[in-house]
């Protein structure tokens, strides 16, 4: 078991200084690589829309609910692995999930038409979410305070990593090998993941901290957590924060394609800059622990995120289209969400001490549910305009903006994350 240890002030990708310091490292490098199962599966298959159109015989329609049938099926099950972890361990949770995405992860490369792929693309889903909802336990179970918001923002910075080259290697892919060798990367990833649950993660919720699986327990947890309004509020203001930026990576192959003619190879010029924003928010957000306060970090993010919603709106009225005008205002918007994100997920766990991996599936089904809609429905709806896509980003934001002013009049706000 880990031992928390104070962290230096400053510190980049921390120097966390516990009795196996290398154990410590290599834990959060393997959390990283854990949440980097959800971008992958979204974004490297994004070039390769059009030939697994032409070889499965799918609609556009078809493609777009491959992505929304993904998100559904990784939504669902992230309310059920965070109360799973909670009574069996992480460890065996991340091994079970692992097994199944590498599994679903062969079929798809097998897939010979587009109704099977859309239920492996839904099963698919349902194992991916694993990652991310009890990698955030984890992470809770070893830190507190600002060493956990800085743990947080350092696992945010590698993380970013994933979706600004997972369109870059789906493109090489699609160009080399074909769309199928997409699906051999992730089939490799899930098994590169697995050996390394396997020999470099130790368990981190002991016996005695561990819940019964009792469905009348679970349902009572259940119910006291979607009581807590405030826990509520937050887990929708990070649902709303990203909801917005979300809208133009479930609509990337019709930016790229459609309104900047470009093609399957050229998706990095969408996703290095709007995912660089991000790493460089989350990089603002651990230099910032400790040295701001809660409460006017997450004022200065929600700032730098107005300013790109109103810079997005305003290109999409006033400029012609081209990749500077449509993607430098992502970037300067995703500096912003990714600056609060660690403190507002932080924020969410700590209303839920005592069930941290329920309080985490709940986070994750409220982020990844409002993600389904936004691939299955909104993004169908407004893609083919630009203003449209701007106008929708600018109202998701206008809610997030809302429900933050009304956190921001909480004066426990300060003190939260030091407990």
């Amino acid at each position: 078991m880990f031992l928390c240890a104070s962290v230096p002030r400053g510190s980049f990708f921390l120097k966390v200084y516990m009795p196996n310091p290398f154990q410590n490292k290599l834990v959060i490098i393997i959390i990283t690589m854990l949440s980097m199962v959800a971008p992958f599966c979204i974004d490297t298959y994004l070039p390769s829309f059009p030939s697994i159109a032409t070889d499965l015989n799918a609609s556009a329609v078809q493609m777009q609910q491959s992505l929304s049938l993904y998100l559904l099926g990784f939504a669902v099950m992230t309310l059920f692995y965070g109360s799973l972890s909670d009574s069996l361990g992480r460890k065996k949770v991340f091994l079970g999930a692992l097994t199944g995405f590498t599994l679903s992860s062969i079929g798809l490369t097998l897939a010979e038409n587009i109704h099977i792929f859309l239920v492996l693309r839904l099963i698919q889903g349902a194992f991916a979410s694993a990652g991310i909802v009890v990698g955030r336990a984890v992470v809770r179970d070893l830190f507190r305070g600002q060493q956990a918001q800085q743990v947080m923002s350092a696992i945010m910075i590698l993380f970013g990593v994933a979706p600004a080259i997972a369109p870059i290697i789906g493109g090489m892919l699609e160009t080399t090998f074909g769309w199928r060798s997409i699906f051999v990367f992730l089939t490799a990833w899930g098994a590169v993941l697995i050996l390394l649950v396997v020999y470099g993660l130790q368990e981190t919720l002991p016996k005695e901290k561990r819940h019964s699986m009792h469905p009348i327990v679970l349902l009572k947890n259940y119910g006291h957590a979607l009581t807590r309004f405030h826990f509520l509020e937050l887990a929708l203001i990070v649902a709303f924060n990203f909801g917005g930026f979300f809208l133009y990576i479930t609509a990337a192959p019709q930016i790229m394609f459609k309104h900047l003619g470009l093609g399957p190879g050229d998706f990095h010029i969408m996703f290095v800059p709007m995912v660089g924003g991000m790493m460089l928010g989350a990089f603002l957000a651990g230099r910032s622990a400790g040295r701001i306060s809660v409460r006017r970090a997450l004022q200065a993010g929600y700032a730098t995120m107005l300013v790109g919603a109103l810079l997005n709106l305003g290109q999409a009225i006033f400029l012609p289209v081209s990749p500077f005008t449509v993607i430098a205002p992502l970037a300067v918007y995703g500096i912003g969400m990714s600056f609060c994100m660690p403190m507002l997920s932080l924020l969410g766990m700590d209303e839920l001490p005592e069930h941290r991996g329920l309080a985490s599936s709940l986070q994750s089904f409220t982020h990844m549910s409002m993600n389904a809609v936004i691939a299955g429905v909104v993004s169908p709806l407004v893609f083919d305009s630009v203003l449209h896509m701007a106008l929708t980003m600018s109202l998701f934001f206008g809610v997030a903006l809302l429900l933050f002013i009304n956190v921001n009049r909480r004066k426990s706000l300060e003190y939260m994350l030091e407990q």
